[in-house]
């Protein structure tokens, strides 16, 4: 039985990363299940495309996001910066029905064998920002297992903790491999494969190995001209488009 895992996060609402990401994962690497940390709409121009997609996608673990909740009334978006908000309150005008009711009903936490997936942090499943070794620490007792998978920064990074609680971090670029050891504390971040922030523009995902216990992130190019040019058209700020470009 394949054991491996495709992880995508943070895909708001942009179809041309997601459709050439999960293209990838199930042609070149063969995987046939799939690790979802939230935040399937937001800021793109594409919720409803995206929601269904995740809905269609068999044997694929989906937790909510700050932002799948914000556009359904769950979560108080007061605190988004005005372009995040604008975005969200787009995002909610344009939901349909199935689609909203879907992200209501989103875990915030699921918790399988050897891992766990959040979209922010293990005490703050939705909102909490990890980008710092502070923070992993004080998140550490809420990691209940060998890996917790997470989302929310757009940063691809691994922090982790020894058995005598020593805590490294990896900076994850594409095509990094991280060796599991199944006796540390790992907390993992794949990327963006929507809205990357790390200055590579390129979609992020991540590959999981259960099996041989390593986590391998790659890298994907799509086209961000036409995803641009759906935001502009879209009405949604520019800003959010030119972003993209960046990888900012």
């Amino acid at each position: 039985m394949a054991m491996k895992y495709g992880i995508i996060c943070d895909i708001h609402s942009n179809l041309e990363a997601l459709n050439l990401v999960v293209d990838y994962l199930k042609r070149v690497e063969k995987i046939e299940r799939f690790i979802c940390c939230g935040d399937i709409v937001g800021y793109g121009a594409k919720p409803n495309e995206c929601t269904e997609f995740i809905r269609q996608l068999e044997n694929c673990l989906v937790v909510a996001g700050n932002h799948d909740w914000g556009a359904v009334g769950l979560e108080d978006t007061s605190f988004f910066n005005p372009i995040a908000r604008e975005a969200v309150e787009w995002t909610r005008r344009n939901l349909t029905e199935d689609n909203r009711n879907y992200l209501k009903n989103l875990a915030s936490e699921i918790e399988e064998k050897n891992f766990m997936l959040v979209h922010g942090s293990p005490r703050d499943p939705i909102n909490e920002y990890i980008f710092e070794q502070t923070t992993f620490l004080a998140n550490l007792p809420g990691i209940k297992k060998n890996i917790c998978f997470v989302g929310h920064t757009h940063v691809p990074l691994c922090f982790y903790a020894t058995s005598s609680q020593q805590i490294g971090e990896i900076l994850l670029d594409d095509g990094t491999v991280v060796e599991i050891n199944p006796s540390y504390k790992y907390l993992i971040n794949c990327g963006s494969v929507g809205q990357p922030r790390d200055g590579d523009p390129r979609a992020s995902c991540g590959i999981y190995d259960a099996q041989r216990n390593s986590l391998k992130i790659k890298r994907i190019e799509y086209d961000i001209a036409k995803t641009q040019e759906e935001i502009l058209n879209a009405g949604l700020p520019a800003a959010l488009a030119l972003r993209l470009g960046y990888g900012r």
